[in-house]
């Protein structure tokens, strides 16, 4: 028999962040691991390096003013004025404008109507932060209605007003919607003004109009800044999220193509092997003579053919190219092992000489995850045991499950521990992490009788359904 040279098998790659381990073959035998650097990162990729995330003080303040508990704040502080204001305006009477005055003491329904329109303001106050332009016209109705029946009391609700005039400025949709709510606002507030000047005849105008047009071009302009800075921050968490976006898309590609190729190399590599070793064992069916050596060809042949399937499968699985086709076809994925599939896994484990007995108690559960995980379970220590026992010639396996639909499993060998090396190997460990996925448990070790796997897997989804044991 020729030797046949055989391709590279490169190891699963996590990009970026892991070095790439290639297997190079030298001659005929021997195997030389050798690790390469990965490809550096691209600008912006490295170390998870953020964009230009806004940390700063001014970043920090938005932020702040953007949680949902600071909307009550500044109405709590407007409402602590107007309390103060209105104890003011109680004990001290005579300190009111003459119009307020007049309406409090010679009527019924001046204080009580006052105290409506305040308590109003406020109310309203709350809602800025979701209705920011109808809040602003809403106070400034308030404010002309309170100039028009108390004169210059309406800087009672002028605070408030201020308030929602900043909100809108910075929250408002579109450019659109802030000069629709803004400007009637300002309408309405210097109408307000002329109302306590010119018809009260309380203030004149100009001492109203200009300390009220410095407050309110200061607040707009703070708005205006605030603003911007605001739109300037959503553009660059929008712009830090699609790049992150973009990240995440190029690491899917590069390990769907590192998937591909390895599931292309797996196939050539270890699927040629395995169609050769059937090929062989076929020739040699029957053609020793000898029983013992035909039979050893014969378990040869369906461990091969068993490893080409299996093979077959784990390529469909790491394919990222057969992953839509096998989606649009679902008769072709592979579903979950059954109970029974184990079968075939403990007849080639007597074949190969050893005592293999399968104990089982309760009810099972439909296959499902539970019936896949269970027959990993025991195929891996089945496994173990006659690729790395010493000594081993029984393993005793027992399934019971239990009534709430999950399982107990337990297998042992008379292996011995003097010769057997400690720690897991990958196929453990990778069991080990489904079953703790799974909510469940495993154990694996040493015991006076010889190597013990223990593991209790609870009912997993879609396990509902029970089945009477054959």
């Amino acid at each position: 028999m020729g030797a046949h040279r055989r391709p590279a098998v490169p190891a699963l790659v996590q990009v970026g962040q892991v070095k790439e381990a290639a297997m190079v073959w030298k001659g005929d035998n021997k195997v030389v691991m050798k690790a390469t650097e990965p490809a550096p990162a691209t600008a912006g990729e490295e170390q998870g390096e953020p964009m230009n995330t806004p940390n700063g003080l001014l970043g920090q303040l938005g932020d702040l003013w953007k949680r949902p508990s600071m909307v009550y704040i500044p109405v709590f502080l407007c409402a602590l004025y107007e309390t103060m204001m209105v104890t003011r305006l109680l004990l001290l009477p005579r300190l009111a404008n003459p119009t307020l005055a007049s309406r409090i003491s010679g009527t019924h329904w001046g204080l009580p109507l006052f105290l409506a329109l305040l308590v109003l303001t406020l109310a309203l106050l709350c809602l800025r932060r979701s209705r920011p332009g109808w809040t602003l016209l809403g106070i400034s109705g308030l404010v002309f209605l309170t100039a028009l029946c108390y004169g210059s009391a309406m800087v009672y609700p002028l605070i408030p007003w201020l308030v929602a005039l900043y909100t809108d400025m910075v929250e408002a949709a579109t450019l659109r919607s802030l000069a629709a709510s803004l400007l009637p606002s300002l309408v309405l507030v210097v109408l307000a003004l002329a109302l306590a000047s010119l018809w009260h005849k309380e203030w004149d105008l100009p001492s109203l109009l200009y300390p009220m047009g410095f407050f309110s071009l200061l607040v707009m302009g703070l708005g205006l800044i605030s603003r911007m800075l605001h739109e300037r921050r959503r553009s660059e968490r929008s712009l830090q999220e699609e790049q992150e976006r973009n990240l995440a898309l190029a690491q899917q590609r590069d390990q769907a193509l590192t998937q591909s190729r390895i599931a292309a190399e797996l196939h050539d590599s270890v699927g040629h092997d395995l169609t050769a070793i059937i090929s062989l064992s076929e020739g040699l069916d029957q053609a020793t003579g000898q029983p013992q050596v035909d039979e050893a060809i014969t378990l040869i042949n369906d461990l091969a053919r068993q490893g080409l399937t299996d093979t077959r499968t784990a390529v469909k699985a790491l394919d990222s190219s057969d992953l839509q086709t096998r989606e649009s076809t679902p008769g072709r994925d592979v579903g979950p092992h059954g109970w029974e599939d184990i079968g075939p896994v403990l007849d080639h484990a007597r074949q190969a000489g050893l005592a293999v007995a399968l104990t089982e108690t309760g009810h099972r559960s439909a296959t499902g995850p539970l019936s896949d995980l269970c027959f990993s379970l025991t195929r891996e220590a089945v496994t173990n045991a006659m690729r790395h026992g010493r000594g081993v010639d029984r393993i005793v396996i027992s399934w019971d499950h239990d009534a709430q639909g999950g399982v107990a499993i337990s297998i042992r060998d008379n292996g011995r521990a003097d010769l057997v090396q400690a720690g897991g190997g990958t196929g453990l460990n990778r069991l080990s992490a489904r079953v703790e996925a799974a909510g469940g448990t495993l154990s694996a070790g040493f015991s006076d009788t010889g190597w013990t796997l223990s593991a209790q897997l609870p009912a997993l989804p879609g396990q509902d359904e029970k089945v009477t044991l054959a």
